[in-house]
């Protein structure tokens, strides 16, 4: 996405920084571009930032949505580890098929099986799943939390996109009556 009318500032994911254009006039003698040649390139590069915006809240909403697995699962092994130090039994239900559940006494809760996806489920110790889930849920809180400065960084660089837009259009709009005035006089 970086063109000359970028500078070499770009965001933690490489998303390129937009400079506001103050002097149209100038801005185009430098890049050596026409109004119209300038209105696509503009054009292109907000395209761009709002695939780029969309891709990254698809991104973060999908990231969002495994927070509260996390935070079930926390609170179930929490549960058990309570259990197991009051040395306590307890009955749960348990799904052995699609629709077919079945219950069962757990006298002294020591491990769990963690689905990690894939096809792929492995047992442990209740400490160290929770130690896991706690990591791997920080590891998706960190990125959601970069998508959301991301996010937050692009939108300021489509309004910058949308300003230039504004300017450059008016700019065109401004030079073509000042040629109708000339031509009429």
């Amino acid at each position: 996405m970086s063109d000359s009318t970028t500078s070499e500032a770009l965001s933690a994911r490489g998303v390129p920084k937009c400079e506001l254009i103050e002097d149209v006039d100038t801005w185009l003698t430098k890049e050596k571009m026409s109004v119209e040649e300038a209105e696509v390139v503009i054009r292109e590069k907000y395209g761009k930032y709002k695939y780029v915006e969309s891709s990254m809240a698809a991104q973060k909403q999908r990231m969002s949505e495994k927070i509260p697995e996390f935070d079930n699962s926390l609170s179930i092994i929490d549960t058990l580890i309570a259990k197991r130090a009051a040395n306590e039994s307890f009955e749960t239900t348990f799904m052995l098929s699609d629709d077919v559940y079945s219950k069962a006494v757990v006298q002294k809760p020591e491990t769990v099986s963690v689905w990690l996806g894939a096809n792929v489920m492995v047992e442990y110790d209740l400490e160290s799943a929770k130690k896991m889930l706690e990591k791997n849920r920080n590891s998706v809180q960190k990125v959601v939390d970069e998508l959301s400065r991301e996010l937050a960084y692009i939108k300021d660089q489509i309004t910058t996109t949308e300003v230039n837009m504004s300017y450059i259009v008016n700019y065109g709009v401004a030079k073509r009556r000042a040629a109708a005035s000339a031509v009429k006089a």
